[in-house]
């Protein structure tokens, strides 16, 4: 089976142009369902490149040829198409899941088991995200092996509440090549950190998000190409 757990793809013209979204279900051995809208898809294409990111193994693209557009039945407001995706040649695989990180910039509020103690009420920067962890900054002192968590909240996710572990810290004069301007405070500290006793569930949807904002962001970034 080509893809192990996937959910979403993105569709790209064979030169690579983006197309659209698509959610992706029935994968078999070598072909899935892909799901589009009929405002933002081609119902003429036939050939396409399709990133497909999923949970194990990053995300893949593939050479795909594309059979008849067929109407959804289902009755809704918007008009939904299915297509059978059948892969041939995989172009590349981005990343694996734990190497994929986003920046962010997602205030949080942190509570922490130190070696001072428990300490709550802890004002925080998250700035970047992977599957497997987070950078923050803080005013706060923190050294390897403290435990932190937060509610992490997001559009594109339920409410999480997460835990850390600080593994290592990142010297004020070192982080504005990360955080830019809010450099100039000097009192801030950066710490990179790794996620732990996180459920399943919880891991999933993280990775999904990853994943998702790893897309646009490259979306993005090949729009001013």
């Amino acid at each position: 089976m080509f893809l192990t757990e996937c959910k979403q793809a993105v569709l790209y013209t064979v030169e690579d142009i983006f197309l659209c979204d698509a959610a992706v279900s029935h994968i078999s051995e070598d072909s899935a369902t892909l799901i589009v809208t009929k405002s933002n898809a081609d119902l003429s294409l036939t050939e396409a490149h399709v990133t497909f990111f999923d949970s194990s193994k990053g995300l893949v693209t593939y050479s795909c040829e594309l059979s008849e557009f067929k109407k959804s039945k289902r009755a809704t407001n918007t008009e939904y198409y299915f297509t059978r995706c059948t892969v041939h040649e995989q172009i590349s695989v981005m990343q694996r899941r734990n190497d994929i990180k986003v920046p962010v910039n997602i205030s949080v509020t942190l509570s922490a088991k130190t070696r001072e103690g428990t300490l709550s009420n802890i004002e925080a920067k998250i700035w970047n995200i992977s599957a497997g962890g987070i950078f923050f900054t803080s005013r706060q002192s923190f050294s390897p092996g403290d435990i932190a968590s937060f509610h992490f909240s997001n559009p594109d996710l339920p409410s999480l509440t997460l835990q850390v572990e600080i593994l290592r810290l990142q010297a004020h004069r070192e982080l504005r090549k990360i955080i830019g301007s809010e450099a100039k405070d000097t009192e801030l500290t950066g710490y990179g950190c790794q996620f732990v006793h996180l459920p399943s569930r919880a891991e999933s949807q993280i990775r999904n998000y990853v994943f998702r904002q790893d897309l646009i962001h490259r979306r993005w970034v090949s729009s001013l190409d």
